[in-house]
């Protein structure tokens, strides 16, 4: 309702200024609030129909996990070229459900660990994309 689309109008500006400060050409598309499994849906349906204009749609996609025996970020990444689209899926603090983390799973996602430090919901990408820029010599 009308809480959602005040917070999609906050982190869109916040989008636009985070692009701004960093020297960004572009900013991050930030799109409609919905629900995981519609959002699930909908990049399969991409996958399937073979549209390519859904970021999902043709990377490699990540869940960040918390389940015992996830493999390490660094190791699922290791063999992937610099220019492989990469996709990550990131739950609330305590991460994703069961039930959600075995949607994503049936989805195409690799489930992922960052270590056995529990992030906060909007620290863990930011790691990732640390994680990956050093990785990577950006």
């Amino acid at each position: 309702g009308e809480r959602a689309d005040k917070k999609l109008a906050h982190w869109r500006g916040i989008a636009a200024a985070t692009s701004e400060q960093c020297g960004r050409n572009r900013v991050p598309v930030i799109h409609d609030v919905m629900s995981l499994s519609d959002w699930l849906r909908s990049t399969s349906n991409s996958i399937h129909a073979g549209n390519t204009a859904e970021s999902t749609a043709s990377s490699t996609r990540m869940l960040l996990s918390l389940q015992d025996g996830t493999r390490p970020l660094a190791e699922v990444v290791k063999d992937l070229s610099h220019t492989t689209p990469l996709s990550f899926l990131s739950g609330p603090e305590g991460g994703l459900s069961p039930a959600e983390e075995t949607s994503a799973i049936a989805h195409g996602f690799t489930p992922v660990t960052l270590g056995p430090r529990v992030l906060r919901s909007e620290t863990a990408p930011l790691a990732c994309l640390s994680f990956l820029a050093l990785m990577h010599g950006i």
